[in-house]
């Protein structure tokens, strides 16, 4: 059966809450109940607006999780691991050994990474340290993580992993679009994942799900979650 394209990642994330009413009807209910028992976390820029329509469905309150790729020094268009906002650090091993980095090239470059996030949390009038935040938000509670779409999960990987470290009841990861391989990947690490549209192919781009695709800019994430009611400010 053909998948119908999602017009706008707005529109993606309604009809995955839609989606989790229909497929998980128990998790639906207690959502309904209790919101205040769960919270969501959206990776920018894409995930944003998908959490704001997942949230504006289900009265739920959301964050942004920032992750940022580390970059190879010689190569800044790929990387060898990821930095989340509060600081974790997930290595690619496998491609990392390949590289022949010296120990200081691969400190500079997580460095380099945070303080990228730094600049991004002061973007989004942020605090520098939220650990007693993420604690709050996150502890004992059901958390989902939302995207736009997985590719390799590698960033989503990065968010879990930041997750785990503040003691949550569940993880849940809610993403409109991914291949089959990478929901393999992400499987294992959390409570459950939702994902209306999970393709078997050999090429996979995120944008394809979408009819209305571009890629936003952090001016217009800023505007979405300025005019938010579910976000936290």
């Amino acid at each position: 059966m053909r998948f119908q394209k999602y017009e706008t990642r707005f529109q993606a994330g309604e009809f995955l809450a839609k989606y989790i009413e229909d497929t998980e009807h128990q998790l639906s209910d207690l959502i309904l109940k209790n919101p205040s028992n769960y919270f969501c976390y959206a990776i920018p820029n894409g995930g944003v607006p998908v959490t704001d329509g997942f949230c504006t469905h289900f009265n739920l309150k959301f964050d942004i999780l920032i992750v940022r790729k580390i970059k190879i020094p010689y190569n800044t268009e790929a990387g060898f691991g990821s930095v989340t906002t509060d600081g974790s650090v997930l290595m690619n091993q496998s491609l990392l050994s390949q590289l022949n980095l010296s120990e200081k090239a691969i400190s500079d470059s997580i460095e380099l990474t945070k303080s990228e996030i730094r600049d991004r949390l002061q973007f989004y009038n942020k605090g520098i340290k939220l650990e007693g935040f993420y604690e709050e938000h996150i502890k004992q509670k059901g958390i989902f993580i939302l995207d736009d779409g997985l590719a390799s999960g590698f960033t989503m990987l990065a968010a879990i992993k930041m997750i785990k470290k503040y003691s949550p009841d569940k993880i849940y990861v809610a993403v409109p679009t991914a291949p089959l391989r990478t929901v393999r990947v992400i499987q294992p690490e959390v409570d459950k994942i939702f994902c209306p549209n999970i393709r078997e192919v050999t090429w996979f781009a995120v944008a394809d799900a979408y009819r209305n695709w571009y890629d936003l800019t952090e001016a217009e994430v800023q505007k979405i979650l300025t005019a938010s009611k579910f976000y936290i400010k």
